[in-house]
């Protein structure tokens, strides 16, 4: 495979609450301030639809990746950087498949329970909240066992911008400061 066609694919994965959106955000405007072409994409995004096909609809998200990537990648796109869940190394080998090429660096956020319980409540004004409260402690319980993570980047009490540069600087796409 030739260096044109790898695909450098951060993907930031975390339990609910934990802040993957918000510091997804943030990496978009880090890359596009030093001008390094990418897409961000938020995979829960793309797999709001009704009836699902899959758990989390996984399979309607897995293809709408796909998609948006080869979007992406004919406007110039050579980097990409994907919010979303990963549990499981078969969640790995789907964005694998949905991006041809791709050489994945998987990081984890981590927050308190208490810091995401409190996000939670701030955020989900509707029917979801309990679910959602629920769901960041088992869910952090599976992520702890499945140890996928290439990386672990605390998102706990400090600035958006500060977690953003870690993750980018930890998984080789900007320079160590004073480097």
């Amino acid at each position: 495979m030739d260096a044109d066609s790898e695909v450098p694919l951060l993907v930031i994965s975390g339990t609910v609450g934990v802040g993957k959106s918000v510091v997804l955000d943030e990496i978009h405007d880090v890359l596009r301030a030093t001008e390094l072409p990418h897409a961000c994409i938020d995979a829960d995004a793309l797999g709001l639809s009704w009836p699902t096909r899959g758990t989390f609809n996984q399979v309607a998200v897995a293809e709408n990746v796909a998609s948006v990537w080869a979007n992406f990648r004919a406007a110039g796109a050579r980097r990409l950087v994907i919010a979303g869940v990963v549990e499981r190394r078969e969640d790995l080998a789907t964005y694998q498949q949905a991006v041809p090429g791709a050489r994945i660096r998987l990081c984890e956020l981590r927050a308190s329970e208490q810091t995401r319980v409190a996000r939670l409540r701030a955020r989900e004004i509707g029917i979801g909240l309990e679910w959602h409260v629920r769901r960041t402690t088992e869910l952090q319980t599976i992520l702890d066992g499945a140890a996928l993570c290439d990386f672990v980047v605390s998102n706990d009490g400090r600035n958006v911008r500060d977690v953003a540069l870690e993750v980018l600087i930890r998984a080789g796409w900007l320079p160590e400061p004073n480097a």
